[in-house]
């Protein structure tokens, strides 16, 4: 049974590794992994905890096709509810952003002029969430009121009109 376990336990690492970043790991250590809620953590017989990594910048060193994980709304720290999303934002190249609140899948277009942005026509999905009701309203209602942007090494910056910051990311690397 054992060695059945270990079997698939190491198939999922093999897969997990395969479609993330490339970790250095000890030569001939053996591997077992386990999750908790998003996160995948991969344990080695050298002690070595190996989890998805944030970047040290965003992999274009710019807005788009990065993975935001929200940080700071607000002047407050961002909390995740177990068993819910991380918010985050992601802008692509046809003027679409999509993402997470916490509690709801967001999505819609943007609209982008040197350091000046505007969100448009954001929708989402209208799931009830246990916690993190007040975090998820406070993100959605600043997603109405950015202006301009700024990216500082790997963190984006929503500002409201007057330069005011209503909200911090940072860039994440996807498993």
């Amino acid at each position: 049974m054992n060695k059945t376990l270990l079997g698939i336990l190491s198939a999922i690492v093999i897969l997990n590794t395969a479609c993330s970043p490339k970790q250095d790991t000890a030569p001939n250590s053996s591997t077992q992994s386990s999750t908790t809620s998003n996160e995948v953590v991969v344990a080695t017989t050298s002690g070595v905890a190996i989890t998805p990594a944030e970047t040290p910048s965003p992999p274009n060193g710019e807005l788009l096709n990065t993975y935001w994980k929200l940080i700071l709304i607000n002047d407050t720290e961002v909390t995740v509810a177990e068993n819910q999303s991380e918010p985050h934002l992601t802008f692509n190249a046809e003027n679409r952003v999509s993402g997470s609140d916490g509690c709801n899948r967001i999505m819609g277009s943007y609209l982008l002029e040197s350091d000046k942005l505007t969100l448009d026509e954001m929708a989402g999905t209208k799931m009830a969430c246990a916690e993190g009701a007040e975090q998820t309203q406070a993100f959605n209602d600043i997603l109405t009121k950015v202006a301009a942007y700024t990216v500082h090494s790997d963190q984006l910056e929503l500002r409201d009109a007057t330069g005011l910051v209503l909200a911090r990311f940072k860039a994440v690397a996807l498993p």
